[in-house]
């Protein structure tokens, strides 16, 4: 079977399918599949359920060195055995040496199932390496919890030129007296199938695929050493399942999310982690991780709310079913695999143009043209404020947010607007009553202060009256406006701003 597993960027426009019986293809940037493979090892694959080719990844040095990495089933023993492998290219660059192999590691499984499958390297220039557990949760034999063996488990390894691996020396059992293997970063896993490490930060997110009940996103900020256990076989999700395997002293990490299945009243059968966005392309995607389910198929996004937390939500629900991976090109721009139809799908920001940008011209405040426009005061609605252009009434912050046409929207970083008006004089003399307002509204001055000119505008910046003040007192008629939030100013002889206020409308 050749189903499509997973794909790897070498650094160029190239992308690399790998398939499960053990082919890698090429698509050029011009997406189109090569007819050649760039490798072949089919003879050395099991290949049905969830053994075969399953994970990829190229050097770091790659463009000089020509070594990738492939994490694989080989057909060895009653189970077959978990393969980490070094490759090399030929002198063609769009072909391999398919007998170039140096075998790094080898894992005999106990078992058809659970195999992990992943492999990334992170910023640190270090190998990491997803493993499953093996095979069926009721076996005596604890792997989740057993860090004396490396089933379950995220590897970070330093592969050496002459075909072996050294263990950084920061790793978390390094010196370790209990037995516990160097090689592991991080512990207590069913089936990371996929994992992701930012580009940026190196963080560490894990689609750890659940056994009956619960599937679990988890997460480790990069480079934290200290070797976190993210619960199984104690816990599936968040619930118990064999919660004697732990004692009261172990630390143990929660997932960020769990995901129900079918069978719980969810729709998930199998998280497919992804790939944190850094692409350039579509800025509203930058630094949030995308995920996915191999059943459901929705596509979906968590980031960091700010405040310590995450904000989880739906991307699109792409109604593609067995999605394999997600990975990233050399540009951090993002793609999909779609295990049983062969397919690989871009990702994409449906609402790609930039946020609005608030301009000013004095109090007129202007943004992109749209289709609606919901502008704010200090984060408080302005009612009626549906053009491109208002008009500032005071000092404080405005912020607007827009729809366009296709229906997507976006919202403007806030614009600090300071009045021109001598506020700590003429303006605080000045007294605006009732407010809010209905059928008039009386302002009212200090002594005499020569002849001021008021204005009455609606949010758009739109004249509606205006008239000489020249006593204490005037009156502005508002009996034939409708219901609605204006603006009232004030000028003096010397057309100096003294007054902005907004004037809320209702009727009693």
């Amino acid at each position: 079977m050749q189903h499509a597993t997973t794909l790897a960027s070498c650094g160029d426009s190239r992308l690399f399918v790998a398939r499960q019986g053990g082919i890698i293809s090429i698509i050029t940037d011009s997406m189109t599949v090569l007819p050649t493979h760039f490798l072949n090892i089919g003879n050395r694959v099991i290949f049905n359920g969830e053994r075969g080719l399953i994970g990829l990844a190229f050097d770091p040095d790659y463009a000089n060195n020509g070594y990738f990495y492939l994490n694989y089933t080989a057909n060895v023993g009653p189970n077959g055995a978990t393969r980490i492998s070094r490759f090399r290219v030929s002198a063609d660059p769009n072909v391999a040496i398919n007998n170039s192999e140096e075998i790094l590691l080898e894992l005999p499984q106990p078992g058809a199932i659970h195999k992990g499958g992943d492999l990334e390297f992170g910023t640190d220039g270090y190998l990491y390496v997803a493993l499953g557990d093996g095979g069926d949760a009721s076996d005596p034999n604890d792997y989740g919890q057993d860090a004396t063996n490396l089933f379950g488990t995220i590897l970070r390894i330093k592969p050496e030129p002459d075909s072996t691996y050294s263990i950084p020396p920061d790793n978390p059992f390094v010196g370790d007296t209990t037995g516990r293997r160097p090689e592991i970063w991080a512990y207590g896993l069913r089936n990371p199938y996929r994992i992701g490490l930012d580009p940026l930060t190196n963080d560490l997110w894990i689609g750890d695929v659940g056994q009956e009940f619960w599937e679990e996103l988890d997460f480790w900020p990069g480079n934290v050493n200290t070797g976190p256990n993210f619960g199984w076989s104690c816990y599936e999700g968040f619930a118990p399942f064999l919660p004697e395997r732990c004692t009261p002293e172990d630390v143990l990490v929660d997932p960020l999310l769990a995901f129900a299945h079918f069978v719980n009243g969810g729709n998930s059968c199998a998280i497919i982690g992804g790939e944190v966005y850094r692409g350039v392309k579509y800025p509203r995607m930058q630094g949030r991780f995308f995920y996915s389910d191999f059943c459901n198929g929705d596509i979906r996004m968590i980031q960091p709310d700010g405040q310590g937390g995450w904000v989880d939500s739906l991307g699109v629900a792409s109604g593609l079913f067995s999605v394999s991976d997600i990975s990233a090109n050399h540009e951090g721009e993002l793609f999909i695999v779609s295990r049983s139809n062969q397919r690989v799908y871009k990702i994409k920001d449906k609402c790609p143009r930039p946020a609005p940008v608030i301009t000013a011209d004095g109090a007129e405040l202007t943004t992109a043209e749209a289709v609606t426009y919901e502008w704010s005061y200090n984060d408080e609605p302005i009612p009626n404020s549906n053009s491109a252009t208002i008009t500032a009434f005071a000092s404080g912050f405005y912020t607007v947010q827009i729809t366009y046409g296709n229906g997507c929207t976006g919202t403007s970083e806030p614009y600090l607007y300071l009045t021109t008006g001598v506020a700590g004089t003429e303006e605080a003399q000045v007294l605006m009553m009732p407010v809010p307002a209905n059928g008039s509204v009386d302002l009212v001055r200090g002594a005499q202060q020569g002849v001021w000119t008021v204005e009455l505008r609606d949010l758009s910046g739109r004249l509606l009256s205006t008239h000489a003040w020249t006593g204490e007192r005037t009156t502005i008629d508002l009996d034939a406006l409708p219901e609605a939030t204006y603006v009232v100013r004030a000028v003096d002889a010397s057309s100096t701003q003294v007054m902005r206020r907004l004037l809320p409308v209702v009727g009693f």
